[in-house]
């Protein structure tokens, strides 16, 4: 007897369905896309805002400090505001005014003005106070 084998008829094995998910990758990636390109120029808007207000607090400090030194070392209100007002633009603010009380406290305002991305020009402007300190 003569034995013959024959492979079994096979049949095809069904295709893994990817109906669900066609074009489901693009989509996402448009959507990553477009989050991305809005929030970037957002975020920068944001990071200058609060850089442009720091810039603007630091110059409004250092000139009422300045100020308030020159004040006390002897000099009229007049000059220690002029001096102040150097050390607020050497900081890269504008000041917009100060003001001596004959007690010796002294209140310095800066202004910086920043381009933010979409929104333009903007300014922020900041005051600080100093006085000499007061023995208890």
């Amino acid at each position: 007897m003569t034995a013959r084998w024959s492979p079994s008829p096979r049949r095809p094995s069904p295709a893994p369905s990817r109906h669900h998910e066609a074009g489901s990758g693009t989509i996402l990636t448009i959507v990553l896309v477009a989050a991305m390109i809005i929030l970037l120029p957002a975020t920068l808007g944001l990071v200058t805002a609060v850089q442009a207000k720091q810039r603007a607090r630091a110059a409004a400090d250092l000139g009422a400090i300045a100020a308030v030194s020159n004040f006390m070392a002897g000099l009229d209100a007049a000059t220690s505001c002029r001096r102040a007002a150097g050390f607020v633009t050497a900081n890269a603010a504008q000041p917009t005014g100060c003001y001596i009380t004959p007690e010796g406290t002294a209140t310095v305002t800066a202004r910086v003005t920043a381009r933010l991305p979409v929104v333009g020009m903007r300014t922020t402007t900041t005051s600080a106070r100093a006085g000499p300190v007061r023995q208890r």
